[in-house]
């Protein structure tokens, strides 16, 4: 079974959840523990299978598993998993109320934030993120060392001031066509640091559909056009020259081609000189947002499509989808 049709085997499970026996047992927490604790926090829900890859990659599961068991039972982690009519689900791990405390105490989380307990009752509530991690695992086997970073969800904030237009990016260029040109937040569900096949390190978003629903992202698409092309010029972590890409992780292909459509549409921010013609390179968003279909990064291609370099009505347009050979790509 590969690594997709694992995680989809949850979608329409029911749920039990991990007791505890005896009470909370403390214990001796090695750096393992800790990197493990921070990992299920920042990426919200990831299964045994995933937690193994990424710790005992070479070692035996039932020494994972029962390490894992153990965490369990020192409230650094709850768990949960499907019912299932013969065998058994692997269990999914979430944040526990002892391990929010560790993590205050080493300064992960802040103090003045308040245990939350999220009652898991329908397995469809976490598939989003165990779809999303699975999807990152499968990506990185084909990166290896170049996977520098796997942040998890990252709320951008626009700084202050930048509420209005006009657009002015510095010297003769201002922001143009923008649909929005409004700072707003973005949110996007990962942010990896992937160093390229130049030896260059990218910021990539990662923003994973499973609703299928485009009208449910032309915001989005158009927020993240305002970022690209704007406002991360203004903030502290992306205003370098090379501005971060956004993946839109889509169910199948024509999900994919439906997104990317959408997309070309909404995408029509450029940096603007009056005394020429935008290039194609001076349309941010067009170039840095790409759509990719789930399944063929667990295939091991990592690939994606983009929209043509030039917007609909463009006197230089062309109605061509751009194929993207992603880092790690068996070809490149």
């Amino acid at each position: 079974m590969n690594t997709l049709e694992a995680v989809k085997r949850y979608d329409s499970a029911a749920i039990m959840r991990g007791r505890r026996e005896n009470g909370v047992r403390p214990c001796a927490i090695q750096p393992r523990d800790l990197a493990i604790v921070v990992a299920v926090y920042r990426h919200k829900f990831l299964d045994a299978q995933q937690l193994l890859e990424l710790w005992w990659p070479d070692g035996t599961p039932q020494v994972g598993r029962r390490r894992l068991a153990r965490l369990f039972e020192a409230g650094l982690l709850d768990r949960f998993r499907p019912v299932a009519i013969r065998g058994s689900f692997p269990w999914t791990y979430q944040l526990g109320r002892e391990g929010h405390r560790m993590l205050q105490g080493v300064g992960v989380i802040p103090w003045g934030k308040r245990f939350e307990v999220q009652e898991v009752y329908d397995y469809r509530y976490v598939l989003h993120e165990l779809h999303l991690n699975a999807w990152v695992l499968a990506w990185r086997r084909l990166l290896g060392p170049r996977l520098l970073t796997w942040g998890g969800e990252e709320v951008i904030d626009p700084p202050r001031g930048l509420d209005k237009p006009p657009l002015h990016i510095g010297g003769d260029f201002t922001v143009d066509d923008l649909y929005d040109t409004y700072a707003k937040q973005i949110r996007p569900d990962d942010v990896l640091e992937v160093v390229d096949d130049r030896d260059t390190v990218r910021t990539i978003f990662i923003e994973y559909d499973r609703t299928r629903r485009v009208d449910k992202n032309f915001e989005k698409f158009r927020r993240y056009d305002t970022f690209l092309c704007w406002w991360r010029l203004y903030t502290d972590d992306y205003r370098d020259d090379e501005p971060p890409f956004v993946i839109f992780v889509c169910q199948d292909s024509e999900h994919r081609d439906l997104f990317a459509q959408a997309a070309d549409y909404e995408l029509t921010g450029n940096h603007f000189r009056p005394s020429g013609e935008p290039s194609p390179t001076l349309y941010i968003g067009r170039r840095k947002v790409l759509f990719v279909v789930e399944s063929e990064m667990h295939e091991g291609r990592a690939r994606a499509i983009g929209v043509p370099k030039y917007p609909p009505g463009h006197r230089l347009r062309e109605d061509l989808f751009r194929p993207v050979r992603l880092p790690g790509h068996p070809e490149n």
